[in-house]
């Protein structure tokens, strides 16, 4: 997990560059008894009652002075049967094809990219590859179409790390203890359980403070127990972060983080299995003891990666 200095408030936030996005619900939606019978898998392509057919294939986003992708999202879109009849020949050939189709995947950063009109391109070797190009006008579209700039990474970066400065100001119509309880109970049934990569952003009234992600992204995960991981990172260049290391160091609990360095920042991890009465009182001890905010005050976010 690399890390990515924030221009809006200094710290060191995690960089996302890739996920695996859920099953869309034409699958997820038939009971697991009927799958076999009503779902022909060919590992890329899905075939669904003998009608519709569902490509799972990735989207690429350039950056400029880069020789790989940044971005490579692994997403799920619908195809022309109709198109692929007509090309299914070129196909068999190992022949480069390229379908019409429709996105099925949400992806992040793009709050309407659901149903974009795409082109979806099929080459043949031992094994299917699918690339995804959106088609339909659009950002999505636009950063495609090129590399996009660092300007470009910091706005998606901002907006990933910094969703109040985005959105209304929030009014908290519960105590922070209950908004924290629900959150990982909503995450615990979204993420945890069907295996989705999530971050839980607690974050004072203009800046993330620190994270709570899938246990499975810990850099010192040892085991494969799925659970809740805090994630603390320190750039050591910035005063402030200074203070806070000192002030976390002292703390009994950052007996039980382990250390890491990534990209040269330091960071604190922890394991906290399921135990949500013991991550609700460490996130309000961190909250209070290390960067001395007002609980009340205090926001929770996640979402998934």
């Amino acid at each position: 997990m690399k890390k990515y200095k924030c221009e809006i408030c200094g710290k060191n936030h995690n960089v996302y560059r890739g996920i695996e996005s859920p099953l869309p619900d034409l699958i997820s939606e038939i009971p697991e008894e009927e799958r076999e019978s009503r779902i022909h898998d060919m590992k890329g392509l899905c075939i669904i009652d003998k009608e519709s057919l569902l490509g799972n294939g990735y989207i690429l986003i350039d950056m400029e002075n880069l020789d790989e992708p940044f971005f490579c999202w692994k997403v799920w879109v619908q195809i022309s049967s109709e198109d692929f009849k007509n090309n299914l020949e070129q196909l068999k050939k190992g022949e480069r094809v390229e379908l019409n189709g429709e996105l099925l995947s949400q992806i992040p950063f793009y709050s309407k990219s659901e149903g974009l009109k795409s082109k979806v391109i099929i080459q043949a070797f031992d094994e299917l590859e699918i690339e995804i190009k959106i088609d339909e006008d659009s950002k999505f579209k636009e950063d495609q179409s090129k590399p996009i700039t660092k300007e470009r990474v910091i706005e998606i970066m901002q907006r990933l790390n910094h969703h109040e400065l985005f959105k209304d100001k929030e009014i908290f119509d519960k105590p922070f203890s209950d908004r924290l309880i629900d959150e990982l109970v909503h995450a615990e049934k979204e993420y945890i359980q069907k295996d989705k990569g999530f971050a839980i952003n607690i974050s004072s009234p203009n800046t993330t403070l620190f994270q709570i992600v899938n246990s499975n992204m810990l850099e010192s995960k040892e085991d494969n127990i799925k659970g809740f991981g805090l994630d603390l990172s320190f750039d050591e260049s910035f005063e402030e972060n200074l203070e806070e290391i000192s002030k976390f160091k002292k703390q009994e609990y950052s007996k039980d983080f382990k250390f890491v360095i990534l990209d040269n920042i330091p960071i604190y991890q922890v394991d906290m299995g399921t135990d949500k009465k013991r991550i609700e009182k460490l996130v309000k001890r961190i909250i209070e003891d290390v960067y001395e905010q007002e609980i009340k005050m205090v926001g929770i976010d996640s979402f998934e990666i």
